[in-house]
């Protein structure tokens, strides 16, 4: 035999005298019993459990604080929606319980030339709101001479009131009976309109 094959013969027989020994030991560390106290427990009772204290929210002061200061803002808020409702209610009262109300309107200087019609100045106001059995006096304040004919300058006068012919310093009244909406104009200078709405 060669010396390379003596040798593998010795490496593997190395090898194989290892392997027994390994499983030598292990089979000795197995079949040998570790010991150790046996562990017994004696019973014991439950302890007590206690119940958990409850935790106070850091927040809950504040909280509390927030909804009563939106309770008192509410409640504010009602009372003058009321002090309002009362207000509104003794002015309407007040309003009715008056009787006939006379409402002024002016014809301004200047109207019997084109442009007041541009910013709805040729009576002021143009337009006004009253109740029945109120009246409204124009007034004449231009040296031009004007009318208040009910009406309008497309479908022409009404025939409800008219004024005629209204001089400088001049003035004319009519009292509205009924309710309705009341368009007006002058008929020498026609780009004068305005409106009456009686409740």
């Amino acid at each position: 035999m060669a010396s390379i094959d003596k040798a593998a013969i010795g490496f593997s027989i190395a090898i194989v005298a290892i392997g027994v020994g390994f499983a030598f030991v292990g089979d000795s560390a197995q079949n040998t019993a570790m010991t150790s106290p046996p562990v017994t427990s004696a019973p014991t009772a439950p302890a007590p459990v206690a119940e958990p204290e409850p935790q106070t929210d850091p927040f809950a002061e504040l909280a509390s604080e927030v909804r009563e200061e939106a309770e008192v803002e509410e409640m504010e808020v009602e009372v003058e929606e009321m002090e309002v409702e009362v207000e509104e209610t003794v002015v309407q009262e007040a309003e009715e319980s008056a009787g006939p109300q006379t409402v002024s309107v002016e014809i301004p200087a200047g109207t019997a030339v084109p442009g007041c019609e541009e910013t709805n100045e040729c009576y002021l106001p143009a337009s006004v709101t009253i109740n029945a059995g109120d009246t409204v006096e124009w007034n004449n304040v231009d040296t031009a001479a004007h009318t208040v004919t009910g009406g309008s300058p497309a479908s022409g006068p009404s025939g409800v009131f008219d004024s005629s012919l209204v001089l400088g310093g001049a003035s004319y009244a009519y009292t509205f009976e009924e309710a309705g909406s009341f368009d007006y104009f002058c008929m020498v200078h026609p780009w004068m309109v305005g409106d009456v709405q009686v409740n």
